[in-house]
């Protein structure tokens, strides 16, 4: 189910902005993710990275038309260059999502009692 909320994330993460995920879609989810038995803190990680994705990549990708704005090149140019770290990301976000303790190790070594 954790696997399905993040892609829907991904997902809307393409079309909408950080901003309205943040505040209209997160509130709905974080009390039914909780009642699943997902750490708060680890859910938080897991999004700002979901829509940190979804800024960089089309067709909303705001980052990459700002960049291609503020440096006068051709934005279809930055996506092209931008695609190898996209990937990495995208494992990373996988490697965050299967594996909860990657994230929750720094809270706990200072005293983070998780959930």
């Amino acid at each position: 189910m954790e696997q399905l909320i993040n892609l829907m994330i991904l997902l809307l993460g393409m079309i909408m902005p950080a901003v309205t995920i943040l505040l209209v879609i997160i509130p709905v989810l974080a009390p039914a993710t909780i009642a699943m038995g997902i750490d708060p803190v680890h859910f938080g990680v897991v999004i700002v990275i979901n829509t940190m994705i979804g800024l960089i990549t089309p067709p909303y990708g705001i980052l990459v038309f700002v960049t291609a704005a503020v440096n006068d090149i051709d934005a279809w140019n930055i996506i092209r260059e931008i695609v190898p770290y996209i990937c990495v990301v995208l494992g990373c976000l996988l490697l965050l999502s299967l594996f909860p303790e990657i994230v929750l190790f720094l809270p706990k070594t200072f005293g983070y009692i998780p959930l």
